[in-house]
């Protein structure tokens, strides 16, 4: 027996993880990037696969299926946007609407088609219940603390205004049905939110 078989096994091991990572990453990459550009439903595990460099069955070994790639498409997307609302600065409105609007100008289209499937499509229930739950955990963390003025009553009705201030409809709305420029969209929600603050 070789004796540097046994030293060696644990370096392979730790290799073979590596690619594999490496080729979930590339996977779910290539998964968001057809996503940018097409409806969920128009998007096959073989476009997915041709795209990502790889084959149909490496994507079901390892996810399952497309719901899987889309599983991990909304966790990854899920903690990029909740690392980069939280790099906004505490207490300004400006900020928080800028950090928004960046945040839309990324993902807004991609969330819009989602969006246009609610209801057919079951798969994609689950990302769009995560995206409105991380969307109203950040309104509530970045926005309730000025707003400990009021009533509970009054609290709960200026959380959900501000949550339609600040939806992806709302950009859409304005960058695309009215066509303003992202800095005017900033604008436009940081003033709606200023408003829904005042006591």
């Amino acid at each position: 027996m070789n004796k540097a078989e046994p030293a060696k096994r644990p370096y392979r091991q730790l290799a073979r993880a590596a690619a594999a990572q490496d080729m979930g990453n590339a996977i779910v990459s290539a998964f968001r990037d057809l996503l940018s550009e097409r409806f969920y439903d128009e998007i096959t595990l073989d476009d997915v696969a041709a795209a990502a460099g790889t084959t149909r069955q490496t994507i079901i070994r390892r996810f399952g299926n497309k719901s899987g790639v889309l599983t991990a498409f909304t966790q990854r997307v899920g903690e990029e946007i909740e690392a980069h609302r939280a790099s906004a600065a505490s207490g300004s409105v400006q900020e928080a609407a800028r950090v928004l609007v960046s945040d839309y100008e990324t993902t807004g289209d991609m969330v819009i088609r989602l969006l246009a499937l609610e209801g057919r499509i079951a798969d994609i229930e689950p990302t769009l219940e995560t995206g409105r739950a991380g969307h109203r955990k950040w309104v509530e963390t970045t926005f309730g603390p000025l707003l400990q003025g009021l009533d509970r009553a009054e609290r709960k009705d200026r959380i959900s205004q501000i949550l339609v201030a600040t939806d992806v409809w709302t950009w859409f709305l304005l960058r695309k049905t009215q066509k303003k420029s992202a800095s005017e969209t900033t604008r436009l929600i940081a003033s709606m939110i200023d408003r829904l603050l005042q006591a």
